[in-house]
């Protein structure tokens, strides 16, 4: 129950994570990397303990100048598709060549 909680709790709305400016040329969040200049999609792995495992949806964009580095994901509940729905719509429609 704890990974679980810790999980949703770790996407509370939306989860965003900005890197640091590095000169790296890919970046990597769970199962997602993205080469600069591009977007990647993955998937964040939660290995089951006492609840059951779980996949967290992630995308990350890397910039093609040295910069801070974005990746999001959706879904604390599950049955809020709304919120859903318009981050797949936000990640279709960003760029970041």
């Amino acid at each position: 129950m704890i990974r679980f909680v810790s999980a949703v709790g770790l996407l509370a709305s939306v989860l965003v994570v900005v890197s640091v400016a590095q000169p790296r040329g890919t970046f990597t969040v769970g199962t997602a990397t993205a080469a600069r200049g591009h977007k990647a999609t993955g998937t964040i792995e939660v290995p089951p303990g006492v609840d059951a495992g779980l996949s967290i949806p992630v995308a990350v964009f890397h910039g093609a100048k040295p910069g801070p580095v974005l990746a999001l994901g959706e879904g604390e509940h599950g049955t809020e598709y709304i919120w859903i729905i318009s981050l797949e719509e936000l990640i279709a429609s960003m760029n970041p060549a």
